[in-house]
Formats: structure tokens, C-alpha cells, sequence
């Protein structure tokens, strides 16, 4: 007995130090290996299926012929974290490109340079002469009317190394001085900001056109341009300067805003668009559309071709021997269904269409391209100006829940005007590059919301019934 003990004694230890030593060697070899990943920089292997940890082709196609000094600070962040590996394929895409996690102890000139508050996470993209800093709140986005979040990294990221290595950003300015809906379009100016567009308002009653305008943007004046505005408005279009036009229904005589819109063979309607197809509306809102998208540079990359409207307003034209006298080419962006309605008694509570309401699919939104001798001269305008704002729309989201969100947030509502700016600067658009974190459930029109009760609400009945139609016929078999 005491022999079997012994032996067993024996067994266990050599047993037990197989295990230690076979632990200590895969330790040693997992060390190994991932100071030799560090050093060598290896590709970060990334089985997301957004690819959330991956810097996509087109970020390292925008930034690998870049051939200024960049660095990407790291502020509250740690040197093992799953977003410096991120960052440091950019320096794989670029060696000009270097990646630093800051140390606020040892580096407080680096806080106080950018402003960044001790215990800030924070991302500065330093270029040779420009910096931008990247919030961390910045990184990513939630859709209220989709329940999605986005990731935003990389988009914010790759943005910035491009703004602080570029020598000029387009300038876009927004025309005040006329009632217009400035105000409410400060979303609208951060878009455009995070898109690597520079913004400013204009008033042409007390500054001339400034040398570096790319884009005007007027956005529903309801009052008339002076005589002064509106030379200076049409010399701008002689000079081959580009507009973007936003605009409500018109309910007071603007001549002198029309005299402008003439120069393209184009004005604004009376009346509000209405649609009678469930899917191209949403729920219980005829008024609030999802118009169809035509193939237009403005229109480029949308992901579900959808935008949402509120309350649009038709746009009208002059003959085509008119608009070629003009020297102008209209080419589709945004139109209503074929199933919508116009109506211009807004008293009128029905929803469905009255005798007399024209019927059909309307234009909402239209490139005119007018040629002035050697020169061409864009608008692009559209008859909604809600869709682009910070307005606040209201959505039932339960029985009793009601929301509000910011028009602009809807949908594809930014993408249009990102496009659209991008397009009459003359430029393509900055990286847009959104990687979903979550399953998106997006804003119901009203056939998905009756598809969606059906299923929530006659399913289950459907099935309770054929229950106790089943219970029936075996108890009576009985």
C-alpha cells in the first residue's frame, strides 16, 4: 500500500510540473508573439462583419499619397486598445502618418496646446500648419428614427487628416438679411463643417460677394431681395457662381427673388405635395413623403434611396424652347410618386384627394445648368427646406410615446446636402464612411407600419383561434 501512494505521489508531481512548465512555454510564446506583432505592425485581423476595426480601401486610398508630416493623437486612451490598432493602419497605408498615445502627466503642453481637459478623451489630428480635434462623443452616432448607432472613426478620422493636409476647403456661405431660415439650419452648418466644408452667413445689404464663395445657399427668404441683393446675386451668376436653393410653398409675391429663380426658368409652388401610397408615406402623415431619387451627382451613393419630406412643394418650369433660350438644361433630383396629390386649400382636412386637385408625380427637386457664354452657372433648388433643418418633427413611437427628432437626421435627409454642396463646389464629397453597431429597424412608412400591427397584433389572434378550432375537432373525435 505504501508502495502505490509513493508511486502515485510521483506521478502528480511530474504530472503537475508538465502542466506548469507547458503554461509558462505558452506564455512565453503568447508574449513573444504579440511583441513581435507590435513591432512588426502587423495587419489587425477583423472578423466584424461592418469591419468595424478595419480602415476601409477607400480611407487608405485617400491618404496614401499624402505627402505632408500627420500626427494622431490619442488623448485618455490606452496604448492596448482596440482603437490605436485602428489608428495605426493608417501609418501601414502611409509612413508620413504616425499615431501617439499622449501621456496628460508627462506631456501637459500637449493638453494645454490643444485644450484638451486632464482625463479628456479626445482625438487631434495634427497637420503641418492645421489641427482638428475629434470628441469622443464625436466617434459615433444614434439614429432615433432608426434605433441605429453608426460608427463614425473612421469617417471622422480620414476627414481630418484630408482637412489639416489640404491647402484650401470649399467655402460655402448662407444668405441672410431676408427672413430666411438660417436659424434653424445650425445642424445643417456642422454637417457641412464635418464634411470638410467652411461656412459663413452672407449679407449682400452690407458686404459684397467675397472672392472665395464656392456655394450660395439660400434657404426659404420670405421677404424680397433689395435692387442691391439682386444685382449682385444675378452678377454672381453671370460669373458662373453656383446656388443652392431651398424653399417652402410661396405665400407672398417675392418679385425680385422670382427675378433670380427667372434667370433658370424655374419657380416655387402655392400648394403642398401629398401622397396616397403607403409605402411612400408615413403613417397617418400623407403630407410627409418618401419621393423617388432620379440617377444625379446629388442623389450619388444614398444607401436606401430614400429621403423624407415634409411638406414639399412642387417645382414649375418654363417651356423647353424657353428654358434653351435661356440657355439653361433642367435634369431631375427629387420627384413625388405618380399616386401623389397637390393641394393649395390647406383648410381641406381630407386626405384624399378632391375634385379639381391635380394628380401625378411632381418635381421636388432639379439641377438647372445655365450656360453664359463661356461660363455655366448651377442651381440646384428644392421645394422643401424642413428636410434640411433643425425643425422638429413629432413621431408616435408607442401608444401614448411621442418623440421629436431634427428633420435633418432622418434618413438620407444630410446625405442630400452634403452631396449637393459637394457637387457645386466643384469637389467630390469627403470620406462618408458609416459602420452600423447595432441591427437597424428604420422609420416605418405606413404599409410597413400596417404590415408590422398585422404582425404584432392578427398573428397571435390568427393563432389562438386555429388553436381552439383544432381543440375543438380532436375533443369532439373523442
Amino acid at each position: 500500500m505504501k508502495r502505490f501512494f509513493d508511486i502515485i505521489k510521483k506521478k502528480w508531481i511530474v504530472d503537475t510540473t508538465r502542466v506548469v512548465i507547458l503554461v509558462a512555454l505558452l506564455v512565453v510564446v503568447y508574449l513573444a508573439i504579440n511583441i513581435l506583432a507590435d513591432r512588426l505592425n502587423l495587419p489587425t485581423l477583423d472578423f466584424t462583419e461592418e469591419k468595424l476595426y478595419s480602415v476601409s480601401d477607400e480611407s487608405k486610398e485617400k491618404v496614401k499619397d499624402i505627402d505632408k508630416e500627420v500626427t494622431i493623437y490619442f488623448f485618455g486612451a490606452d496604448e492596448n486598445t482596440a482603437i490605436i490598432d485602428f489608428a495605426k493602419q493608417y501609418t501601414q497605408a502611409n509612413p508620413k502618418i504616425t499615431v501617439e498615445v499622449v501621456n496628460s502627466t508627462e506631456r501637459p503642453d500637449l493638453l494645454q496646446k490643444y485644450e484638451v481637459q486632464d482625463g479628456e478623451s479626445a482625438i487631434v489630428v495634427q497637420g503641418p500648419e492645421k489641427s482638428k480635434k475629434i470628441s469622443i462623443y464625436e466617434l459615433s452616432s444614434y439614429d432615433y428614427t432608426t434605433g441605429q448607432t453608426t460608427d463614425l472613426t473612421e469617417e471622422k478620422v480620414t476627414n481630418a487628416i484630408i482637412e489639416t493636409t489640404s491647402e484650401t476647403n470649399p467655402k460655402a456661405y448662407f444668405l441672410t438679411g431676408n427672413g430666411e431660415m438660417v436659424d434653424k439650419m445650425q445642424l445643417a452648418k456642422q454637417y457641412l463643417k464635418n464634411d470638410i466644408i467652411d461656412v459663413d452667413d452672407l449679407d449682400l445689404l452690407t458686404s459684397d460677394f467675397p472672392a472665395d464663395c464656392d456655394v450660395l445657399i439660400i434657404a426659404t427668404p420670405t421677404q424680397d431681395f433689395t435692387e442691391v441683393e439682386t444685382n449682385k446675386i444675378i452678377n454672381y451668376i453671370n460669373n458662373g457662381g453656383n446656388i443652392l436653393w431651398f424653399s417652402n410653398e410661396v405665400t407672398t409675391d417675392l418679385p425680385n427673388v422670382q427675378k433670380v429663380l427667372d434667370l433658370y426658368g424655374v419657380s416655387v409652388g402655392n400648394g403642398v405635395i401629398r401622397e396616397t401610397s403607403s409605402d411612400r408615406m408615413l403613417p397617418g402623415a400623407p403630407g410627409f413623403i418618401l419621393p423617388s431619387l432620379a440617377t444625379n451627382k446629388v442623389t450619388e451613393d444614398i444607401s436606401d434611396g430614400y429621403v423624407i419630406l415634409f411638406n414639399a412643394t412642387r417645382l414649375d418650369f418654363k417651356s423647353d424652347e424657353e428654358l434653351e433660350n435661356l440657355g439653361v438644361k433642367a435634369n431631375p433630383i427629387i420627384q413625388s410618386s405618380e399616386n401623389s396629390y397637390y393641394r393649395t386649400d390647406q383648410t381641406i382636412t381630407s386626405m384624399a384627394a378632391q375634385d379639381g386637385e391635380e394628380t401625378g408625380s411632381f418635381a421636388i427637386g432639379e439641377e438647372m445648368v445655365k450656360t453664359v457664354g463661356d461660363k455655366q452657372s448651377k442651381l440646384v433648388i428644392f421645394g422643401d427646406n424642413l428636410f434640411v433643418s433643425d425643425s422638429q418633427i413629432n413621431m408616435t413611437t408607442g401608444a401614448t410615446t411621442t418623440q421629436s427628432y431634427n428633420a435633418i437626421n432622418f434618413r438620407n435627409n444630410s446625405e442630400i446636402l452634403l452631396n449637393a454642396v459637394s457637387y457645386l463646389a466643384d469637389r467630390d464629397p469627403a470620406v462618408t464612411i458609416r459602420k452600423n453597431t447595432e441591427n437597424v429597424t428604420y422609420t416605418a412608412t405606413q404599409k410597413q407600419d400596417l404590415i408590422i400591427r398585422s404582425v404584432i397584433f392578427l398573428l397571435p389572434i390568427a393563432i389562438i383561434v386555429f388553436g381552439i378550432i383544432v381543440w375543438q375537432v380532436r375533443r369532439r373525435k373523442r
